[in-house]
């Protein structure tokens, strides 16, 4: 691949005999057409191509919120989603192909320099009724009491994600009530805040499964 400066004509797009130019956050590059193979894959590499696999169908329904919790707005050369991933496939799936798992404790859907909730936790108070609780603790440089709570959670279950960000750090409490098909489901959660500019974040906790009632 290399990059390539726009002339009197502009940078171009798309196939060009054996040649394909494009454009990737303002950078325009050229890269040759890869060439086919009949070569048979190796168990090395169908092992990783299921990690990936298994990563992007994991991060892909969550690639707005990735933006977010990795403050994309100051990225250059990445995006919050390929740093996510990146960290996934690194550190995140466990097990021995083809019997691969998300380790949903390595899981990181933010990080950045704003303080996260101290003791933080949360629990099933009732069936289907989920309360999270934390200090409010606050400072002037990196905690805030206006400083937005964004709770992630997933349904292992369903594969289904659900976002709540209707509290402060101040409020100390978040709870809310799951729908009555989540009963018996597995549910794994993070949270993270955010900051009143709508870039900075903190780094995510996992807050661990709870097995709805």
């Amino acid at each position: 691949m290399a990059r390539f400066l726009k002339g009197i004509t502009g940078a171009y797009s798309g196939k060009v005999g054996s040649v394909v130019g494009s454009s990737w956050r303002n950078v325009n590059y050229i890269r040759s057409l890869s060439k086919p193979s009949n070569k048979q894959a190796t168990d090395g590499q169908l092992a990783q191509r299921a990690r990936f696999a298994l990563a992007v169908g994991f991060l892909s329904p969550i690639k707005d919120l990735l933006k977010l919790g990795y403050s994309d707005a100051m990225q250059v050369r990445s995006t919050g989603y390929n740093k996510a991933l990146q960290h996934l496939l690194a550190y995140g799936i466990t097990g021995t192909y083809p019997s691969l798992e998300v380790d949903y404790a390595s899981v990181v859907i933010a990080k950045g320099s704003l303080a996260n909730l101290m003791g933080v936790a949360w629990t099933e108070s009732a069936p289907q009724e989920i309360s999270v609780t934390w200090n409010t603790e606050v400072n002037s440089f990196n905690a805030f009491a206006d400083d937005s709570v964004i709770l992630l959670m997933y349904n292992k279950e369903k594969q289904f994600f659900s976002i709540l960000e209707s509290a402060t750090r101040n409020d100390g409490t978040l709870g809310f009530t799951l729908p009555p098909v989540y009963a018996g489901d597995h549910v794994v959660g993070w949270i993270f805040t955010g900051h009143r500019d709508g870039i900075k974040t903190s780094g995510s906790y996992y807050l661990g499964e709870i097995v709805v009632s």
